[in-house]
């Protein structure tokens, strides 16, 4: 109840107040989060020291938790997001990519990480007319799971619920969104159920989802890498990448294998350029299964 109280204040605040002073608000409020958080913010400083391949300074961790409470403040304000307002603040490059790979009718896999505003991504594709099928985690708590469920709607996304125990489900409901020429919207950096593929990854082994690659091979629809950061001067670059495509010639093992390493690339490029905005509070290369808060 606590989590939904809080969740819903935010909202009417990012609502009414100006957009600069929400931001303001959601960094000081993210600096007393994470000096009360020493767990979260160890796991952080563990994940910057492998991306950045040194330790980083006490202001790129903050950072960290800075720029995932404006995260929120821009999903919380998705009512008042138009596509006037996209293209005044959003910059977009390679939507052609995207364009073009739902030319042939079979759909198309955008490719995501947990990095700069994945969620506003969706809804800017959404908003500027591509159907958007985004898989996203359910809530234990069914009050906040409404709420970022009515969020996502707003602008046009169709959540796909996702529940651990039931990969059935997300499996047909994938299908079902490619086979109606939609945008399958998928983050390709955790591996939520421990049946991904073991790959270097920055530098350091670590299990990735083999999903986008074989929805690929399963239906023909290509996957299009595309990631939404902020930049210094407060807009937003959105960035959609040449499709990743199927290699012929070779087993589907062979072709899982090579296509996830090519999505590993893509994140991995970005995450590099924009480190401190890969919101991970959990150690990134630990061993054992993955916690979902």
């Amino acid at each position: 109840m606590l989590f939904y109280g809080l969740y819903v204040a935010g909202y009417w605040a990012c609502v009414l107040l100006p957009r600069g002073f929400c931001y303001w608000v959601a960094r000081r409020l993210a600096d007393l989060y994470s000096s009360r958080a020493p767990v979260d913010r160890e796991a952080v400083k563990r994940n910057l020291t492998v991306v950045l391949e040194r330790e980083p300074s006490v202001h790129e961790v903050s950072e960290v938790f800075r720029h995932f409470g404006m995260y929120l403040v821009d999903f919380f304000r998705f009512s008042r997001l138009t596509p006037k307002k996209v293209r005044r603040w959003i910059r977009i490059e390679g939507v052609e990519y995207m364009e073009e790979a739902l030319k042939a009718g079979k759909g198309a896999i955008g490719l995501s990480a947990h990095l700069g505003n994945f969620e506003l991504a969706a809804a800017v594709l959404a908003l500027l007319g591509f159907p958007v099928y985004a898989a996203v985690f359910v809530h234990q708590n069914p009050r906040v799971d409404a709420f970022f469920s009515r969020q996502r709607a707003r602008v046009g996304v169709h959540a796909i619920p996702v529940r651990s125990k039931n990969q059935r489900a997300l499996f047909e409901a994938s299908l079902a969104a490619l086979q109606k020429n939609g945008i399958l919207a998928l983050v390709g950096d955790r591996d939520f159920f421990g049946n991904g593929l073991e790959l270097p990854f920055l530098g350091k082994t670590v299990r990735i989802p083999r999903g986008p690659a074989a929805f690929s091979l399963r239906t023909g629809a290509p996957i299009v890498p595309g990631f939404l950061v902020r930049e210094e001067n407060g807009t937003y670059l959105f960035m959609l990448q040449k499709p990743i495509i199927a290699p012929e010639g070779v087993s589907r093992e062979e072709a899982v294998h090579r296509m996830t390493e090519q999505c590993v690339e893509a994140m991995s490029r970005m995450i590099r350029k924009y480190p401190t905005q890969w919101y991970l509070f959990q150690e990134f290369w630990r061993t054992g299964p993955v916690v979902i808060r």
